[in-house]
């Protein structure tokens, strides 16, 4: 504050009263500017670079909007295919993006436009081909503009007057203009044009916080004098006189920058002491107190926060405890992070399917401090569960183990023990652990290009060998009307009344996902009917039953076969030894099987198939092959 001199005197200044107005803090209004083409972004042009401002000043809405878009952004994103093809194709794109990121890296500055200001904008460029997209890039949110004529203008700095903005055309995947920007904002009620931030009901407070931290940085500077009024009773000085006056009042009482914020008031001469007052009420730190607590308790409203411990923000009186961290973080992640999630899975997954056919969902971490034995010893979660989640390997039951083992062949029994560590063969003979006995009895396979994830295909082939049953037991049925799983469906629901899904899914041998869709997609088909949650089959599914003569027993068992969407032969020239060995072999296998070769390598068999393959055209390698297992419903031959 400046020095504020007063040189009139006391009766001159009776009728000086000053009324101080302040800028009221509106909403942005949108008009068009025909001249340049374009419809401003707020009265000067300059609203988002407004709420960049306030994000820079206001440490409290800072720490809530950083947070918030790492809540959005999320722990990872994964890739839901059809094939291999297309999910391997979709991660090596992800991988490079653009040709200065990974898509983890955009994802994030998505994620942080759009808790700043409710909406995004990417850049889409396509191929030469206009067959496929080639670039996908992040354009800062406030530096792009919506044009008179539908499209969008960007522009680095909207201030400078002369500024020539690019011109983009909107995102059309039907004409595929070389350059396209996506601009997404999220809905809200009344705004057709630009967005508004989804705190907009708190930005008062906000504009409130920074205001409070510039006050308590000017009294610091001041040396808390800036509510200070001298009255001196000298007679009117010289303005010289004045000057040699306030320099030395600011060389002996103000702050560390001696840019003082007292009020000298210069009186006529009479026998009145100088005087010193106070201009501050005397409980200004306690209305200052009161008013920080206020606007912190908008700024959170306005942001929907259910704790401020999820932002790194402790509040007085609050416990912190592990449940309500807890609570609060579920809570926080069901009512507003999730919902945004999947708005913005659904949009890039919309830009995906011009890259690779696949859908992309965002996985979220627990919550830190999630309390696992406690969930364990209530019984909603298993004990192996519980381990894997805090790190431990699963615990395997000694009993189970040896009666596994026992059940196998000497050669196979050999191969497993093989793969145990020290300790856990010592456990099994009821011995004590050793020091350095967590390494396997024997060494593992070595990682090199030719095996980038050391398995041991011998080892896992010897397994493989012991489970199964030669095709040439089997008669495989094949129908037009229904998939192998769809029959089996029908046959069962034939034979039994008031039967739910969850029954299915319970008596059938097969992933739950895939009953479950093909039960959609039989009662799309008119074979199967609803009567409140109970199915049964229908009159067509019925007459399809008798007409394809399905009245022995079927079963449906797995054969390793190449995936759905594969092109090409069940084995091609680049087929690894372990596909053309284990494909040689000629089986059907049940989930039972197929479970218990699980458990005896050492990992999940029906995920990984035990293949592995190189992306074509790169050096990268992904844990699974072309070959996945096919489901096939088949009847023992008589």
């Amino acid at each position: 504050q400046e020095w504020e001199v007063y040189l009139q005197k006391t009766r001159k200044m009776e009728n000086s009263i000053f009324r101080l107005n302040f800028a009221e803090s509106s909403l942005p209004t949108f008009k068009e500017n025909k001249a340049k083409g374009f419809i401003t972004f707020g009265a000067d042009n300059l609203y988002p670079n407004t709420l960049i401002d306030l994000f820079n000043k206001s440490p409290k809405h800072s720490a809530i909007v950083t947070q918030k878009a790492a809540y959005l952004a999320g722990d990872k994103t994964e890739i839901i295919g059809q094939s291999t093809e297309d999910i391997a194709k979709a991660q090596e794109y992800m991988q490079n993006i653009n040709s200065y990121e990974s898509f983890d890296a955009l994802k994030k500055k998505i994620a942080q436009d759009i808790e700043l200001f409710d909406g995004f904008a990417l850049e889409i460029i396509w191929n030469k081909a206009k067959t496929a997209i080639s670039e996908i890039y992040h354009l800062p949110f406030q530096n792009v503009r919506c044009s008179i004529d539908g499209h969008y203008l960007y522009a680095e700095d909207w201030s400078d007057r002369r500024v020539k903005p690019e011109h983009y055309y909107a995102w059309n995947p039907k004409t595929r203009e070389s350059k396209q920007v996506l601009y997404y904002k999220y809905y809200r009620a009344g705004q057709d044009i630009y967005p508004l931030p989804s705190y907009v009901g708190a930005l008062k407070y906000i504009e409130i916080d920074t205001e409070i931290s510039n006050f308590h940085l000017n009294s610091i500077k001041t040396g808390f004098s800036a509510q200070t009024l001298i009255q001196l009773y000298k007679g009117l000085p010289t303005p010289d006189e004045a000057r040699k006056t306030i320099k030395r009042f600011k060389e002996n009482f103000t702050g560390s920058d001696n840019a003082g914020g007292v009020i000298i008031q210069f009186n006529d001469p009479n026998e009145t002491p100088s005087t010193v007052d106070n201009l501050a009420p005397s409980d200004f730190d306690k209305l200052f107190m009161q008013l920080n607590e206020q606007v912190q308790q908008e700024i959170f409203s306005g942001h929907r926060v259910t704790s401020p411990m999820l932002f790194g923000i402790k509040t007085e009186g609050q416990l912190g405890g592990r449940n309500e961290l807890i609570e609060s973080y579920e809570a926080f992640q069901t009512s507003y992070v999730e919902p945004r999630q999947d708005e913005l899975d659904e949009v890039l997954t919309d830009i995906f399917k011009y890259i690779a056919p696949v859908r992309l969902e965002t996985t979220n971490r627990p919550p830190i401090g999630l309390d696992y034995a406690d969930l364990y010893q209530k019984g909603l979660m298993s004990l192996d569960e519980a381990r894997q989640e805090i790190g431990f390997a699963k615990q395997r039951d000694q009993k189970t183990v040896v009666d596994q083992i026992n059940n196998l062949s000497p050669l196979v029994a050999n191969k497993v023990i093989e793969q145990m560590t020290v300790n856990e063969i010592r456990n099994i003979a009821g011995l004590p652990p050793i020091l350095g006995g967590d390494q396997p009895s024997k060494p593992a396979a070595e990682f090199s290009e030719e095996n980038p994830f050391g398995w041991n295909d011998d080892k896992d082939l010897a397994v493989f060998e012991q489970f199964g049953e030669s095709k040439d037991t089997f008669e495989i049925e094949t129908f037009e009307f229904a998939s192998a799983l769809g029959l089996m469906i029908l046959q069962f629901l034939q034979g039994s009344q008031g039967l739910v899904i969850a029954d299915l899914i319970e008596n059938i041998n097969a992933p739950a996902e895939d009953i479950v869709r093909e039960v959609e997609r039989l009662s799309q088909d008119d074979m199967i009917e609803s009567e409140g949650d109970a199915l049964k089959v229908s009159e067509r599914g019925s007459n399809e039953l008798r007409e394809n003569n399905i009245t022995t027993e079927l079963e449906v068992r797995y054969e390793y076969a190449k995936a759905f969407g594969i092109s090409g032969s069940e084995i091609i020239p680049t087929s690894r030894d372990f596909c053309v060995r284990l494909s040689s072999l000629n089986r059907l296998y049940t989930r039972e099987e197929i479970e218990q070769m699980s458990a005896i390598v050492g990992y999940d068999v029906w995920r990984r198939r035990g293949g592995w393959m190189t992306i074509k055209g790169t050096n990268d390698h992904v844990p699974y092959c072309r070959h996945a297992w096919r489901s096939r419903l088949v009847r023992k031959k008589i």
